[in-house]
């Protein structure tokens, strides 16, 4: 069953996410890494004590920050997001350490550019995991997409409906 998501506090993970992100590339520096992938690690598993969560529902909500985006969405698709930023970022990092840090950096840095889009309103992790879900998978990939009539993968409108 769908419920409603609040996307400015995704919003505001994405917008930490790169923020560490290019410090990381800029200063090369791989211990913003580390941080990035708990981050994602904990977005992706305990939303409840994920730092992003907790700053968005402790701090920016209260103040009005951020105005909250309530749409009718499923969370899961944005918490398997999470994990494939979990796994290109520990990619990166293997790459860096085993001394292929050009290569490494590079993926920071699509990883940077996929993050903006996804801030724009697309993500690649909701489009994988609803493309898992066409090929049959069930469990956790058991959702489909709120709205139809947007591209998979995007961002619902907020008048979309459950087709749960």
């Amino acid at each position: 069953m769908s419920n409603y998501v609040d996307h400015a506090e995704i919003k505001l993970g994405q917008l930490i996410a790169i923020a560490i992100s290019v410090y990381a590339l800029l200063w090369q520096d791989v211990q913003s890494l580390y941080v990035l992938m708990l981050l994602f690690l904990l977005g992706g598993t305990i939303r409840q004590i994920s730092p992003v969560s907790l700053v968005y529902r402790g701090v920016v909500s209260p103040l009005n920050i951020m105005r909250s985006d309530y749409r009718l969405d499923n969370i899961q698709p944005h918490k398997f997001g999470q994990l494939v930023g979990v796994l290109t970022v520990a990619l990166a990092l293997a790459l860096i350490e085993l001394e292929y840090s050009q290569v490494g950096w590079l993926i920071v840095g699509v990883l940077i550019l996929l993050t903006l889009v996804s801030y724009i309103g697309w993500c690649i992790g909701c489009f994988m995991y609803y493309q898992l879900n066409r090929l049959g998978l069930r469990g956790f990939f058991r959702h489909t997409p709120t709205d139809k009539t947007v591209p998979v993968g995007s961002r619902p409108s907020k008048q979309a409906g459950s087709s749960d």
